[in-house]
């Protein structure tokens, strides 16, 4: 826990300071992530260790320490973390996903909410989440899909199928933002970018169960959707605007 931290990537960064002082969005949010850990594991987690990488202000972190024995928070964002220290039972680190300053197999829990899309090296993310799990470990992992028309964090159409320049140039036209840095993916290239975890995937069930899972206020016309058959979802499962999955650790392929 106290090695030298590397050098923080400034492309993992929010895209707006909206994700730091939403204080109602994290708490669901922590909600859904600890419905899902207790459904996938069925036990006490308070004896348990997480890992909340990303962490920006410590929202969901501090919410984690209701049920949680141990929380660690890790951002890249000094500001952020400056914020977080608001919350007690948060231990802060300042780190880059993709080289954690932490030891192997040394988390039972690790949450990755919306991470990926924003490092440069999404593959060396999975790798450390794979390294400082415990054998039995188990990691919450969500995240955009590339194939959705409404970016997810500019709320822009088409915006991330554009190349780089193009939708930065958006970006400065509509005044949302500077420089267009995340970088979301199909469901096929996440489904390999996870390989050689087993994935539990809670997306469907969340549209059908909106306000167990805490997230009815992030679905538009949730009321309506949960009423749409499993068999429509499973077909239109490729172009669902985020996916949620619990990974647990398994041999490598």
């Amino acid at each position: 826990m106290n090695e030298p931290l590397p050098p923080v990537t400034e492309a993992f960064a929010a895209p707006s300071s909206s994700r730091l002082h939403n204080e109602e969005s994290r708490r669901r949010k922590a909600h859904k992530i600890l419905t899902i850990l207790h459904d996938a594991l069925g036990q006490d987690l308070r004896h348990l260790r997480c890992l909340d990488i990303g962490c920006a202000a410590g929202l969901i972190s501090y919410q984690l320490t209701v049920a949680c024995g141990q929380v660690v928070g890790l951002d890249p964002d000094g500001s952020a973390l400056g914020l977080a220290r608001q919350h007690r039972g948060v231990e802060l680190i300042r780190g880059d996903a993709m080289a954690l300053p932490l030891k192997a197999r040394s988390f039972d829990l690790v949450v990755c909410a919306q991470v990926y899309e924003h490092v440069p090296d999404p593959e060396r993310l999975v790798a450390e989440i794979w390294r400082i799990l415990t054998d039995k470990g188990v990691c919450f992992f969500s995240g955009p899909n590339k194939l959705s028309i409404i970016e997810a964090h500019y709320g822009l159409p088409c915006l991330h199928w554009l190349p780089p320049a193009l939708a930065s140039l958006y970006l400065r036209v509509t005044g949302r933002g500077h420089a267009y840095r995340e970088r979301p993916l199909t469901h096929g290239h996440l489904q390999r970018l996870l390989r050689g975890f087993t994935i539990q995937d809670y997306t469907v069930e969340m549209l059908h169960a909106p306000d167990r899972y805490y997230c009815a206020e992030e679905i538009p016309l949730a009321r309506v959707l949960r009423h749409v058959p499993r068999a429509v979802w499973r077909a239109l499962y490729p172009l669902l605007p985020n996916y949620n999955l619990l990974l647990r650790k398994g041999e490598r392929q």
